[in-house]
């Protein structure tokens, strides 16, 4: 169900429109944090109807959990910090996040062998650390709130220097510059854009990465996300900056959007630039927007499973977190292929390897069906008459 914004003020934080689609049943949902804890229901999801963003109304209670998730953030906690891997539903132990997206970016731009990299948002260093190993010779800056990565980063072969503060004013133009699961976060995306295709050489390289709300209805929940995207709906917004996308893909990684662009100073390019009239594809935009009705049925799935002595979910991740709140920790235990989780817990519960969940069990497939098919089937598989239930 959706109405119309009861709040004039609340406005897209993308146009800045007050004409918003506001979900119904969305604040009945827990929601979890981008480092996968849990987080209370509450937040309102919407859809602009003047420009088609699919996002989180942005407010000052928005603005203070926001601050409170990221005073508390911890990378990666249920791998000890080690970035996640990525799997390509046929199993095996996936390969880092980072190694991926490097591999296809080179793959479809090419890139001179020496060259200035920055990195908003960098973290620990996962991406800058992949870029050294993989093209090195070039010079690699970063930016992040507060310092306290700057040691691990700064051990990176070729990095320049971590800096804080605002994209405007950091020194000089770069070949490259990366947002690894950053923009979704930022309120006024196209604003951020803007100020990077200024820090961008001529001919340089934007290179966009978020999650696939189109392929993930999972990450309408995060709770810190205040921009849901898909592969047009990301495309439209960077190419209102005023930027030449050349690429807009959700296949380099899975459940994720991949979206490269280049600064082409050319009256039309400029003339785009901070544009008011963004239309971005509606039926896209709709579709996004409905995941939250796939979220209420997706509880509906798990509900009969979770009086079962074993019962389990499959994934340490959003959409898992997500489900244990949403049930009230009902699982007794997770399972994940990745070999940094296994062995380890989440939230107090051990986190398994497929072969060592308990015969009879049942497991919970907590991943969007581009993924949940075959990892079904490879549970399946095991031979432990378990009872795999997928969304």
């Amino acid at each position: 169900m959706t109405a119309p914004s009861p709040n004039p003020t609340v406005t897209c934080h993308l146009c800045g429109s007050p004409d918003l689609e506001l979900s119904v049943a969305y604040p009945s949902f827990h929601r979890v944090t981008s480092d996968c804890k849990a987080w209370a229901p509450g937040g309102g999801l919407a859809r602009c109807r003047t420009c088609g963003l699919v996002q989180t109304t942005v407010s000052p209670a928005w603005s203070a959990e926001a601050d409170r998730i990221y005073q508390s953030y911890t990378i990666y906690h249920q791998s000890g910090g080690t970035e996640q891997r990525v799997f390509d539903g046929r199993g095996g132990a996936g390969r880092p996040r980072s190694e991926q997206i490097i591999d296809a970016l080179r793959q479809a731009e090419r890139l001179p062998e020496r060259g200035r990299l920055l990195d908003i948002g960098c973290g620990n260093g996962g991406f800058l650390s992949a870029w050294s190993r993989l093209i090195p010779g070039w010079t690699l800056a970063g930016t992040e709130f507060d310092a306290k990565y700057q040691r691990e980063v700064e051990s990176i072969p070729g990095f320049e220097r971590l800096h804080f503060g605002e994209v405007k004013d950091i020194p000089g133009t770069f070949d490259v510059i990366t947002l690894i699961h950053v923009l979704e976060h930022i309120p006024s995306p196209l604003g951020l854009l803007q100020q990077l295709r200024d820090k961008l050489n001529p001919g340089g390289l934007l290179l966009v990465e978020v999650p696939d709300c189109g392929q993930n209805v999972f990450m309408l929940l995060v709770a810190d996300h205040c921009s849901h995207f898909s592969p047009p709906l990301l495309a439209g917004v960077v190419a209102a900056s005023g930027l030449q996308v050349t690429q807009a893909t959700n296949t380099w990684v899975t459940k994720e959007v991949s979206v490269v662009a280049r600064r082409i100073d050319s009256p039309a390019s400029c003339a785009a630039a901070g544009t008011s009239a963004i239309r971005l594809p509606a039926a896209e935009s709709a579709r996004v927007f409905a995941g939250e009705r796939e979220l209420a049925r997706i509880v509906e799935r798990v509900t009969p499973l979770l009086g079962r002595a074993q019962f389990g979910l499959f994934g340490t991740a959003i959409a898992a977190t997500w489900l244990d709140a949403q049930t009230g920790g009902a699982a007794r235990f997770f399972v994940d292929e990745d070999l940094n989780r296994t062995g380890k817990t989440h939230f107090g519960r051990p986190i398994l390897a497929p072969q060592d969940v308990p015969c009879g069990a049942a497991v919970f497939v907590a991943l969007p069906p581009v993924l949940s098919g075959p990892v079904s089937q490879r549970l399946r598989a095991l031979g432990r008459d378990l009872e795999v239930v997928v969304p």
